[in-house]
């Protein structure tokens, strides 16, 4: 019986060419666009599947009631280690870092890379796995590394490179050779090498090392150390609490410890729920754009179902003449429906191939090979494939079955007002759909719009930065002013800057300004630059100067520059009230002199709010990381090529490795570009599915109603009437999809809104001009098809009948 039917459906199948083309390119449309976001997702839910004993591994975070304490994603330095001595049975093994970005070299192979020093236990409480070397030894001994495969291949071409060495520079501009002692191979992204886009690290450094580096882990005074813990089974993150709690009060002042709670977060979810959950929201919204997707390409799938089959009514009523019963009729068109879900099912297959590299480019993300997704992902597509089949075919089956013989034989249907009713609402939800769906993407992109051109309060055109060596001394600082200055002499640069932080990497460091006069005091993010800071990135100065013209004032005297925020916060009303005022650093016998006050611009971005800001002089810090470049106008490739030779010149052992700043504004917004992409795809597909329906819809109508169209052109009909006449309906409930939708998706995108402390507004124009396109074109499209399919001679047909 089942052979019998799917040969019956096939050839049915066959028959319909146009019928089935139309439905197979909705679904082909739809089911991709599916695969490629559950491929998306499942790599996604890859992160930190490979690491070992995952399911007891938490990150140990910080929360602090006062804000300048320490940084929420990282904690105490000695706390994991003191957790792991006083309390084994909590905690069974621990593991922490602090990042880096060192210069390393191979010979003439010279990068600024990003580095991390931290514990021995780094290979075996994870798991990760090692081409050669002892993960027991391997970073144990001072002046040693272990890298990652993709760094041995980068510096050495091959994977064996046990017993090789890699210069590495300090931050007092020395250079001192590091033994490799060992290769991790290469493994599913995680959270510990890839904690963050400024630690996603290649190249582990053993604790042993940190005094060539300054650094000082194990303190209870460092509140900037990336820690992880793994408890012991069945302890539970709750249990950790008071001992933290208790820890931090015996080894920290009371203040510290009176601001402190401990925030600890499990690591199968961290990066999921990281960035105030970006990641896990992106996935839900994406969830939805497929469903939507695929909801309208089955709308059509029943449609077209019913108004081709429409057709098969004798052939139906013959075979219930014939003694065929109501189930045979109903599971003989349901084999057709399903098999037409398989074969669209079978076709995204290679399907997927070839449009994934176009999708990687979307997600910004690398999507897994077919080979490399499990075999349950192909069942349950199959399966998807029978359940969509079944429930999208299920209405039209007991429909077209159900139809009585005498009716059916004279190719009638019993109930055709039922019909009409059910098949109007499913155009009614493909319309509306669609519209929200072309709506949210308007808005999606007008607010990333606003994120990457909208105004940041500087100018970022024809700006790059680049880091450079950091040798932290007096003698340091000195040689990279004067470099600074030999850059400032080329023809092509407008201006530069020494800056220890730059815009999308502020907040590291943090102070609190004390004005003792007004009672007020303000948390401040910190900016080390020189005098050259503003001038460079082009933010307005309100009142005084950006520190003092005089470079040996600046070093004898403390001066601060503050924002617009952080003037109103110290209790002054104008900025020039604020110049020359004395105001306490962190310590109220700490006295600094306001030099001047910069109008507010958004150091990181538009996703937060303008925090308060003041620059220090980085003659008081001897601290500096990044050059900053405003280019004058001109031939940007022959700038870059003038820019690159002096840097050579004069910092010959240093990369010129830069990025301009509005690709490092855009690296800011990643997940909302990728859902902007995605929404613009989802968009198109649906578009498509909607025309594609209504093509099908017209010209299966047309054709039902040949001698009809023939009789009306023979009487005098009009190109204009019957185009009216077959019209009419889809515009009737287009209008109305209109006035359901409209007031819908703005509930729903103002809702979305409220997520970004800056945001657009949703004003009449939003929707008049992307919906009056949509009805020219969907109007142009209607017209088009009636006109094409009644361009017939109306006496053959007739004569057909």
């Amino acid at each position: 019986m089942l052979n019998n039917n799917i040969k019956i459906a096939w050839r049915n199948i066959i028959k319909r060419k146009y019928e089935s083309l139309i439905n197979l390119l909705g679904l082909l449309c739809s089911i991709t666009f599916v695969m490629l976001v559950g491929a998306y997702v499942w790599e996604v839910y890859q992160v930190n599947s490979q690491v070992r004993n995952k399911e007891q591994q938490y990150i140990l975070q910080s929360q602090y009631k006062q804000e300048g304490f320490g940084i929420p994603f990282t904690s105490i330095g000695a706390l994991p280690k003191a957790l792991k001595d006083e309390y084994p049975q909590l905690v069974a093994n621990y593991y922490r870092f602090d990042g880096l970005t060192c210069i390393v070299s191979n010979g003439q192979q010279v990068f600024q890379e990003a580095t991390t020093i931290g514990d021995a236990t780094l290979l075996d409480m994870f798991g990760f796995s090692l081409f050669e070397g002892n993960p027991n030894t391997a970073l144990t001994k001072p002046f040693t590394v272990v890298i990652t495969e993709k760094a041995a291949i980068k510096y050495f071409g091959k994977v064996d490179v046990l017993g090789e060495t890699l210069e590495i520079k300090n931050f007092n501009g020395e250079k001192h050779p590091f033994n490799i002692t060992g290769v991790i191979k290469a493994s599913a992204q995680n959270s510990v090498m890839h904690f963050n886009e400024a630690t996603k690290s290649d190249f582990f450094l053993p604790i042993a090392s940190e005094t060539y580096f300054g650094r000082s882990i194990d303190s209870w005074h460092n509140p900037y150390i990336v820690s992880f813990i793994e408890l012991q089974k069945g302890v539970s993150a709750d249990q950790l609490r008071a001992p933290i709690v208790d820890l931090v009060k015996r080894n920290t002042d009371g203040e510290f410890s009176a601001n402190y709670a401990p925030d600890i977060k499990p690591l199968t979810s961290y990066f999921l729920d990281d960035n105030n959950g970006a990641i896990r929201k992106m996935i839900s919204t994406l969830f939805w754009i497929a469903g939507f997707v695929l909801l309208m390409a089955v709308i059509n799938f029943i449609n077209i179902s019913i108004s081709q089959n429409f057709t098969r009514l004798k052939e139906i009523g013959i075979r219930k003449v014939m003694g065929s019963s109501r189930i045979q009729i109903i599971w003989q068109l349901l084999t057709e429906y399903i098999i037409t879900l398989v074969v669209a099912v079978t076709i995204s297959l290679p399907l997927y191939i070839l449009v994934a590299p176009v999708f990687e480019g979307i997600f910004m993300r690398k999507l897994p090979a077919l080979t490399a997704l499990p075999f349950e992902f192909f069942m349950f597509l199959f399966l998807f494939a029978c359940i969509v089949g079944l429930l999208a075919g299920i209405y039209p089956a007991v429909k077209l079955s159900s139809n009585g013989i005498l009716a059916s034989v004279k190719n009638k249907f019993t109930r055709n007002n039922s019909k009409q009713i059910v098949r109007r609402v499913l155009i009614f939800i493909q319309f509306a759909v669609a519209i929200i769906i072309l709506m949210a993407t308007i808005i999606i992109s007008k607010q990333i719009n606003l994120f990457i051109d909208g105004n940041l309060g500087y100018n970022k055109e024809s700006l790059l930065a680049v880091q450079v060596p950091r040798d932290w001394s007096e003698q340091g600082l000195k040689k990279m002013e004067t470099t600074r200055d030999e850059f400032q002499r080329l023809p092509q640069i407008a201006s530069l800057s020494l800056s220890y932080e730059i815009p999308g990497f502020v907040g590291g460091n943090t102070g609190t300004l004390m004005n003792s006069k007004a009672e007020k005091k303000v948390h401040t993010q910190i900016i080390l630059s020189d005098d050259q800071f503003a001038q460079t990135y082009q933010i307005p100065v309100l009142a005084g100067n950006f520190f003092s013209k005089n470079t040996a004032d600046n070093k004898k005297n403390f001066y601060v520059v503050i924002n617009k925020k952080a003037l109103h916060a110290l209790g002054f009303e104008h900025a020039e009230d604020a110049v020359g005022q004395t105001v306490s650093l962190d310590d109220a016998h700490q006295h600094v002199t306001i030099s001047g006050v910069t109008a507010d611009f958004i150091p990181n971005s538009m996703l937060e709010e303008t925090p308060a800001l003041a620059w220090i002089d980085i003659n008081k810090s001897m601290q500096f990381r990044y050059l900053s470049f405003r280019l004058k106008p001109g031939n940007l490739s022959s700038s870059m090529s003038a820019l690159a030779e002096k840097w050579k010149e004069l910092l010959p052992d240093a990369p010129f490795e830069y990025q301009f700043m509005d690709e490092r504004i855009q690296k800011l917004y990643e997940t909302e570009l990728q859902l902007q992409r995605a929404s613009q795809v989802a968009t198109i597909a649906s578009l498509l599915i909607v025309s594609l329906g209504i093509i099908g819809l017209i010209t299966l109508s047309i054709n039902l109603r040949n001698k009809e169209v023939g009789v009306r052109k023979v009487l005098g009909a009009s190109a204009v009437h019957l185009i009216l006449l077959f019209s009419k309906e889809f515009y009737m409930i287009f209008v109305l999809a209109l006035f359901a939708t409209i007031p819908l998706s703005y509930l729903l995108m103002h809702i979305w809104l409220q997520n970004y402390s800056n945001r657009i507004d949703i004003d009449f124009m939003t929707y008049l001009l992307p919906l009056g396109f949509l009805t020219l074109l969907l109007g142009t499209l209607i017209i088009g098809i009636i006109y094409r399919a009644t361009r017939f001679n109306p006496i053959e047909k007739l004569r057909d009948e």
